[in-house]
């Protein structure tokens, strides 16, 4: 007998279905890696047979490369809020960096997900461009925040590297449980550095 209730399975909708194997495959790419975690292990995760998970992803790499773009949308969309265009650039960069922060708190796996497989060689050249495109109206906030002299005279890609060096280092330091130092000073100290 299966391990999987067909009965169950039907009323299951397919979104859903997705949405168990996108949730699942995070959770083991981010715990075991990418190689470690075979296509039986995801199924079992998610509670659908292996034949579903082809029928929605028809190999891993298909699987990541989903993942990795709407996971990344997901965040472009909170960084990028409903700021007015016209507030000065540090106060549209600052508020962008917050917000980021706040949503890695609260989708820490996602956040660490992102960390570890931004430069993957598993993440398709076809997703890296779309996920750059899905962010260019951010490279044009860096490049005003450049001209007008916010921040240093280097170039833009220099200072987007830079800044999700520190924003992930924020938190990290968050994740750990540390009495000597509080959230908002970790914040606070993180962000400065990016000014200077």
């Amino acid at each position: 007998m299966s391990q999987y209730d067909s009965s169950d399975q039907k009323n299951v909708s397919g979104s859903d279905k997705r949405e168990r194997i996108l949730n699942a495959s995070l959770h083991l790419f981010t715990t075991l890696g990418f190689h470690a975690t075979p296509t039986s292990q995801i199924s079992k995760e998610a509670q659908i047979s292996t034949g579903t998970l082809f029928h929605y992803f028809p190999d891993k790499n298909n699987l990541i490369d989903e993942l990795y773009l709407t996971i990344k949308k997901e965040m472009g969309d909170v960084v990028r809020g409903s700021d007015d265009a016209s507030l000065p650039v540090k106060t549209l960069l600052e508020h962008g960096f917050i917000r980021y922060i706040h949503w890695g708190i609260k989708n820490p796996e996602k956040a660490r997900f992102l960390m570890q497989f931004h430069h993957s060689p598993n993440i398709s050249e076809k997703v890296q461009s779309l996920a750059f495109d899905e962010f260019r109206w951010m490279h044009d906030i860096y490049a005003r925040a450049v001209k007008e002299g916010v921040l240093s005279y280097h170039p833009v890609h220099y200072h987007m590297v830079m800044t999700q060096q520190i924003l992930n280092g924020i938190l990290e330091l968050l994740s750990i449980e540390d009495d000597e130092i509080d959230t908002c000073e970790i914040i606070s100290a993180g962000l400065a550095k990016i000014w200077k």
